[in-house]
């Protein structure tokens, strides 16, 4: 699985309502409204196991098997949260991996979790504001409920 594909395949799959600027892994929203936030987190969640597998893989291939007898594992293991150990292994093996490869991975996770918390945030910001206009809606119409009333008093 190359890593190149897989972020180009899962940015035009999950991206395109945005505009991502290549040299700071930014992304910027540029019509927030016209997107389903609870899809596009959906999509972004997918594209981050995918790179999981993707970078569970690379590693496991990697490993020797006498280290994957060390590590006590059949299949792959996740390396994120087995990063330290795994790493460990990589270095007695010489890295037979780049671990250039490793970290652009890696990244790409980072960067969809920080996707993922944005949504979150701005569906959180935009409940606020519907609640705040709901409530200033509410007030104006209490307001002009009141005038109406005094006036036919």
């Amino acid at each position: 699985m190359d890593v190149q594909g897989v972020r180009s395949r899962s940015t035009k799959l999950v991206f395109p309502l945005a505009h991502v600027c290549n040299n700071s892994n930014k992304m910027v929203l540029i019509n927030p409204h016209g997107i389903n936030l609870n899809i596009y987190k959906q999509n972004v969640e997918q594209a981050i196991k995918s790179y999981e597998k993707c970078l569970n893989k690379i590693v496991w291939q990697a490993l020797s098997e006498e280290e994957k007898e060390k590590l006590d594992a059949i299949k792959p293991i996740q390396y994120l949260e087995n990063k330290d150990v795994l790493n460990k292994a990589l270095e007695r093996l010489n890295w037979p991996i780049s671990l250039k490869e490793l970290s652009v991975l890696e990244n790409e996770i980072l960067v969809g979790k920080m996707y993922i918390q944005q949504a979150l945030e701005l569906q959180e910001t935009s409940r606020k504001n519907y609640q705040s206009k709901t409530l200033q809606e509410q007030q104006k119409l209490q307001g002009y409920q009141r005038r109406k009333s005094n006036q036919e008093n």
